[in-house]
C-alpha cells in the first residue's frame, strides 16, 4: 500500500485525469498483474503471439503505434523495438518503472494522450463547462495521428475505454438515465474502432468480446463488454481467466472470451 501511494504521488498525470481515476487504475492494474500473473500468463502469451503475427504481415517497418499500452505486459516490446525504426507508445500516463525498464531502447516515443478524446470534456462538462444537457461525445485525439504508421496495435483496451468516464458520470451525475449512459459508452467503443480505420496500415486488434461469470466450469452469467458494438473482423479466440474468486471477493470467477485479429487497410 505504501508503494502504491508513492507511485500515485510521484507519477505525472494531468489533474482532471487523476480526478477521474486514470492513474489509480493504472497503479491497480500493475498490482492485479502481480497477484494474478499465473492466471493471466496464457492470455498474455496469446496476445503477444497475435501481435507477432501482425508484425510478420506488415509490409514496412518505419513506425508502429501502440494505443493504450498500460504497463506493457501484453506487448512484445523487444520485438517491436528491434523491428521498427520508431515505436510510439500512447497512453494517458506512464509509470516511472515502465519508462525506466525500457531506457535501453532509443527508438521509443512516449506520447501522453487520451485516445478517446472524451475524458477532459467529461470532466469539464461535470463542472458545468459547457452548460449542455447531454454528455460530450468522443472526438479524435488532436495530438495523435495514425497516418504515418505501418502497424497500429490496440491490445486489450477496447472494452476498458468507456469504463472510467462512465463511472465518473455515474458518480457525479446520478440523474443521468441508463439509456444515456449506455449510449455514451457505446459511442466510445464505436469511436475507437473508427479511429483504427483511419490508419493506412496493418491494424492489430485484440479485445474481449464476452465476459463470463463462472462457478467452476459452469457459466452462470454473461455480459457484453462492448456495449452492443459488434467486432466484424473474425480472428483467433481464447479465454482469459481475468479474476479468480479471490479477486472478486464473491462466489464466481470472471473470465473473458478474447478475440485477436489483424488486417491491412
Amino acid at each position: 500500500m505504501i508503494s502504491e501511494a508513492l507511485k500515485y504521488l510521484t507519477t505525472p498525470c494531468p489533474r482532471p485525469l487523476r480526478a477521474m481515476g486514470y492513474l489509480t487504475e493504472l497503479i491497480a492494474l500493475e498490482a492485479r498483474f502481480r497477484r494474478c500473473r499465473s492466471h493471466w500468463q496464457p492470455h498474455l502469451d496469446k496476445t503477444r503471439s497475435v501481435i507477432a503475427e501482425a508484425v510478420s504481415a506488415t509490409a514496412r517497418y518505419d513506425k508502429v503505434v501502440v494505443l493504450g499500452c498500460g504497463i506493457l505486459t501484453d506487448i512484445p516490446i523487444d520485438l517491436l523495438c528491434t523491428t521498427f525504426a520508431e515505436v510510439q507508445l500512447v497512453d494517458v500516463c506512464f509509470l516511472r518503472q515502465t519508462r525506466n525498464a525500457l531506457r535501453q531502447y532509443a527508438n521509443i516515443q512516449w506520447r501522453l494522450c487520451d485516445i478517446t478524446g472524451v475524458a477532459r470534456p467529461v470532466y469539464d462538462w461535470v463542472a458545468g463547462k459547457p452548460d449542455a444537457e447531454s454528455p460530450p461525445t468522443p472526438t479524435s485525439p488532436g495530438d495523435i495521428t495514425l497516418a504515418g504508421a505501418d502497424l497500429v496495435i490496440s491490445a486489450n483496451i477496447l472494452s476498458q475505454l468507456p469504463l472510467l468516464p462512465l463511472e465518473y458520470l455515474q458518480k457525479k451525475k446520478p440523474d443521468l438515465d441508463e439509456e444515456t449512459l449506455f449510449g455514451f459508452a457505446e459511442g466510445i467503443v464505436k469511436h475507437h474502432l473508427e479511429f483504427l480505420q483511419t490508419a493506412p496500415a496493418t491494424i492489430c486488434l485484440i479485445s474481449e468480446v464476452e465476459r463470463q461469470m463462472c462457478d467452476g466450469q459452469t457459466v452462470v452469467e454473461r455480459e457484453d463488454p462492448l456495449f452492443g458494438v459488434p467486432l466484424v473482423q473474425s480472428g483467433e479466440e481464447w479465454f482469459w481467466d481475468m479474476a479468480p474468486k479471490t479477486e472478486t471477493a464473491g462466489d464466481v470467477d470472471i473470465r473473458n472470451r478474447v478475440r485477436g485479429t489483424y488486417w491491412q487497410r
